[in-house]
């Protein structure tokens, strides 16, 4: 009996620890399913949000192209009044655009009217711009009236290009002074080519062409209006203002040291004033510039220049001199090196007119550059989502 009671208890022992050690089996096989388990949804989890920034990316672009591609069927009209005479009216830009105003252009060969207007709030304002050639240079004849129910404005103001000087700067200074510095020759802007307008559809919106060449085709001037922000070659232009391309061709320098001024008259009954930083460089549209200003009570006239020039495709400095002839009149001498073409950017307009800045450069930038950010950003992704699964 006794044999039998030991021999029943090692039959239970064992049955017991071989229980027990499957049941540790199970746990630690569980356990295990258990860790498997929640590593996977965790990848599961990444995959979906990595996949879901792809997705998102890729219609992003999608959208951009679309997006940038409908501009293409913008229209303007144009009617032509006479042979030599052209009226235009366009609206650049959205309608709900705060800026936007209507531009009209009035052209014969000598003489071309840049009008534009804009109406809010019961008031109507008009900025005009007559370009006119002849004995006294390039003539920019610049207004700005404005009118409301019972009160009527108008503010004016004068820019001429009149002379290239070739001279021998004495005091390497590196601008002209009638006093101290040599002539060597001066070329008098006074006979000129037929005015050439004409009219440029782009993505941004209709841009207004004025074209003005020297009969010798030595100097040149290409103006540019806008009726809303547009970028034109490199250049934002405001729709207060018209963007001008001084180009001057194969001058015939006689001495190899010697330097060329070109003469700017400036003229205005009211005060001037020297402005080393414009308002397109205040809101982000421009750098390097700088300006006469004509102080008006609540808005400036302007004349403005880029500090720098391209001689033969090269970036060079461009000083620039101001001399007081009058109360009413300022001399300007733009100063350039030597060489066979020479290219500077001024500007003429009125500033405090703008109701809002313009968000152009950032804007223009984001839609630029989305597609190949977008692309970059999705192959980067991808490439994260395979490393990811390979650790895995």
């Amino acid at each position: 009996m006794l044999r039998t009671f030991y021999l029943e208890k090692e039959c239970y022992e064992r049955l017991l620890f071989s229980n027990f050690d499957n049941l540790l089996n199970i746990r630690y096989i569980l356990t295990r399913e258990r860790r498997f388990s929640d590593s996977m949804m965790k990848h599961a989890t990444l995959n979906k949000a990595l996949l879901g920034m792809f997705l998102f990316l890729l219609v992003s672009s999608l959208v951009n192209v679309n997006a940038t591609t409908t501009t293409e069927d913008e229209t303007t009209e144009e009617d032509t009044t006479t042979e030599d005479e052209t009226e235009t009216t366009s609206t650049s830009g959205a309608d709900d655009d705060s800026n936007d105003r209507e531009v009209t252009i009035d052209a014969t060969s000598t003489y071309v009217e840049i009008k534009s207007q804009l109406e809010t709030g019961g008031v109507e304002d008009s900025f005009k711009i007559e370009v006119e050639v002849g004995p006294n240079g390039v003539e920019f004849k610049v207004g700005f009236e404005t009118e409301t129910a019972t009160n009527e404005t108008e503010r004016e103001f004068e820019v001429q290009f009149r002379e290239l000087i070739e001279y021998l700067d004495v005091n390497s200074n590196g601008v002209y002074d009638d006093s101290i510095d040599t002539d060597i020759q001066t070329l008098e802007l006074d006979t000129f080519e037929p005015i050439v307008y004409t009219l440029e559809n782009t993505a941004a919106g209709p841009v207004h062409i004025i074209d003005v060449l020297t009969t010798d085709g030595v100097f040149g001037a290409r103006v540019y209006a806008v009726g809303d922000f547009t970028e034109v070659n490199g250049s934002v232009i405001a729709p207060t203002q018209v963007k001008i391309d001084v180009m001057i061709w194969d001058f015939n320098f006689t001495d190899v040291d010697s330097l060329l001024a070109l003469k700017v008259e400036l003229g205005s009954e009211m005060e001037t004033s020297f402005d080393g930083e414009t308002e397109d460089e205040e809101d982000g549209r421009a750098v390097d510039e700088a300006a006469i200003d004509v102080l008006m009570t609540d808005l400036n006239g302007f004349f403005s220049w880029k500090e720098s020039a391209e001689i033969d495709g090269v970036t060079h400095a461009v000083n620039s001199s101001i001399h007081e002839v009058t109360s009413t009149e300022q001399e300007i001498y733009l100063n350039y090196p030597q060489g066979s073409e020479i290219i500077h950017d001024p500007k003429i307009g009125f500033e405090n007119l703008l109701l809002v800045g313009s968000p152009l450069p950032i804007v223009q930038v984001l839609a630029d550059n989305i597609l190949p950010i977008s692309v970059g950003l999705a192959i980067a992704v991808v490439g994260l989502i395979i490393v990811v699964k390979r650790r895995s």
